[in-house]
Parts: structure tokens; C-alpha cells; sequence
């Protein structure tokens, strides 16, 4: 089969990955395709995706029957325009590739970070100056509130047990909470943010939820609270977040994402000191990449036999290659059923 690696540019993580699938994969032929430019080959087969994927770009792949996502996110593939050109859509589950493990990891250190205003106190050592003795909020005794149970958020919750904290959350689901959870329905987000010191944002990012942390929630949360996002950028709104932020409604917030990517200089938000900021990098670990080569290869072989991966994404109801309906995941199947 023929596919094709579609990325942004040349960073080692994306070396590494196309290097590791063409020694995994070398009975097929993978080419990169740096987005932008044309595509390598028109007669592809299955396209990995770490970018961005529209409709213009599948009009001329009238062999291709596979995206694969290189990461849990694929809010950004324009699923639509796939099912109805009968190609399947599947993404990168974080609890399988090491995703969920390395970003909670990061966002324990963007919520440390931010308390402390590492930043600020970095920059300090730099210019030569001494940096005044500030009493910033420890973690011991607080709350924190984690928007979104997914494999992220559990992983968060995990790590932030031995801090000693008072833990709540929201989520679909909230009676499959841990016990020492407590967990609000997402129409209750409001509630669920009024008494925490810790909001942390790891929902996963849809069309339903863009701008979900809006004036009101901000302006709802605990005066002095802080904000830390590893989520996506699209989930908050960014222009009330600079004002909560200027006016001390929020003392201080850590950012790994962004609404618009990648971090442009005149981002106001870099601006402001009490903003830990970096450039969506909290997934990107050793155990990410060995995890995301071994998910794809895994992957791309089930789907070469005619076998359904555990995270399809979509139904087309005239599929350019045919995979086993038992195979499929349980809301797939439905949704198929219900087409015909």
C-alpha cells in the first residue's frame, strides 16, 4: 500500500515518527507530505495525519480509503467530507499511545508552574534581578477541577491525589467517577468551577464546545482562581480570558494551547506575566512517540486484513475498502445500521 505521513514540518518529532514507520512498515511505501504543498502521490491508500485534513485534499485521492490521525485530536479532519467520499477515519486513543501519561505529566507542571510563576521568576535570574519574595499558593489543601474525564483527566486525577487536594470534576458521565471524585454533569460546569482555586481544561475540543470556558464561567469562577488548558485553544474564550486575567479575576493561567496556532508574537497573551505559556508541546515524550508508531503500525495492519480498529470515527455508507462488521466499535455499528 502506498501512504503517506501529512505534516506540518520538519521538528523531530515528525523525523522520528516517518523514520519509525518506514523501518515498521517497509513492505509499503510512505512518503511525506509537508502540508501546503502538493501531495506526493494521487493514488494513496492511507493517509497519517499530524496536520490538518479539508476536503480539498481528498478530492484528488480517489483511492484513498484511511486517515489515521497521529493524535488523539482530530478535530480538525473534516470527518464529514471523508464518510461521504467513503473513506473511514480513525485517531491516535491517548490511554494506548502514552498521550494521556505524558500530558498529564505536563499539566501538573503547567499548574505548579503557574502558581509559582516560574516564569516570572526565571526571567528574573536572567535580567539580574532580584526577585521579590512573593507568597504564592501552595497545592496542599485546595481544589482543583478537572473539565473532562477522559483518559487525560483520570491521569491528572491520579497525580494529583498524593497533593492532597480536594478534587471535583465534570464529564459526560459523572457517576463513573473515582470515588474521590466529584464529578457534575457538563451543564453544571458552572457549578462545578465556582469554588476551585485549579481549573483544568482536558475536554476534548468539538464544534459543540467552542468557547465552553466563556465570560460567564470565568467570571463565576473564585476571584484569585487559576486556569491551566493542555486541552485546545478553541475551548476558551481567549478574549474574555485576557480580562479576567488583567483585572485579577484570575491570578494566573498555564497554557500549553491557544486559539490560534502556531503562538503568534502579538499574542497579548504574551504579554502578561502571570501567564505561563508554551507551544502545545505537553504530548510530545519518548513514551508518545514509541506508543503512536506502535498504534499506527497496528493499525494499518488491521486495516490491510479487513479488521476495524478500536477507534473508527465514522460509518460511510459506501466504504472504498470493506472492513469485518463485527469488528466494529458499538456506536459505529448502530450508526451504520441505522443508514441502511
Amino acid at each position: 500500500m502506498k501512504i503517506a505521513f501529512l505534516h506540518e514540518n520538519e521538528n523531530e518529532f515528525n523525523t522520528l515518527l516517518l523514520r519509525e514507520l518506514r523501518e515498521r512498515l517497509s513492505s509499503h511505501e510512505i512518503l511525506s507530505w509537508i502540508a501546503g504543498e502538493p501531495a506526493p502521490s494521487n493514488d494513496l491508500d492511507i493517509l497519517v495525519a499530524n496536520s490538518s485534513v479539508q476536503r480539498e485534499q481528498l478530492l484528488d485521492q480517489p483511492k484513498l480509503a484511511l486517515i489515521q490521525t497521529a493524535t488523539t485530536g482530530y478535530e480538525t479532519v473534516d470527518i464529514d467530507a471523508a464518510t461521504s467520499m467513503g473513506i473511514w477515519v480513525s485517531y491516535a486513543p491517548s490511554d494506548t499511545t502514552g498521550n494521556a501519561t505524558s500530558v498529564a505529566e505536563f499539566a501538573i507542571l503547567l499548574i505548579l508552574g503557574a502558581a509559582r510563576q516560574i516564569g516570572k521568576v526565571i526571567e528574573s535570574l536572567h535580567d539580574g534581578q532580584a526577585y521579590p519574595m512573593r507568597v504564592h499558593p501552595a497545592l496542599n489543601g485546595k481544589t482543583v477541577c478537572i473539565v473532562g474525564l477522559g483518559s487525560i483527566g483520570r491521569q491528572i486525577v491520579d497525580r494529583l491525589r498524593p497533593f492532597g487536594v480536594l478534587i471535583l470534576a465534570t464529564d459526560e458521565h459523572p457517576e463513573n467517577a473515582p470515588k474521590d471524585v466529584t464529578a457534575f454533569p457538563p451543564d453544571k460546569l458552572d457549578v462545578a468551577v465556582a469554588d476551585a482555586d485549579f481549573v483544568v481544561i482536558c475536554a476534548r475540543a468539538s464544534k459543540e464546545n467552542e468557547g465552553l470556558i466563556s465570560t460567564s464561567i470565568l467570571r463565576g469562577m473564585k476571584r484569585g482562581a487559576i486556569l491551566v488548558n493542555v486541552a485546545r485553544g478553541l475551548l476558551i474564550d481567549e478574549h474574555s480570558l485576557l480580562s479576567a486575567l488583567e483585572d485579577g479575576q484570575l491570578a494566573a493561567a498555564g497554557l500549553d494551547v491557544v486559539r490560534s496556532e502556531p503562538l503568534s508574537l502579538t499574542n497579548p497573551l504574551l504579554k502578561l506575566s502571570q501567564v505561563l505559556l508554551t507551544p502545545h508541546v505537553a504530548a510530545f515524550t519518548d513514551l508518545m512517540l514509541a506508543g503512536t508508531v506502535d498504534y499506527i503500525c497496528q493499525a494499518v495492519g488491521e486495516f490491510e486484513s479487513g479488521r476495524a480498529s478500536k477507534s473508527i470515527l465514522n460509518a460511510p455508507l459506501h466504504p472504498r475498502h470493506l472492513l469485518a462488521a463485527d469488528r466494529m466499535p458499538t456506536r459505529i455499528r448502530e450508526s451504520t445500521k441505522r443508514m441502511m
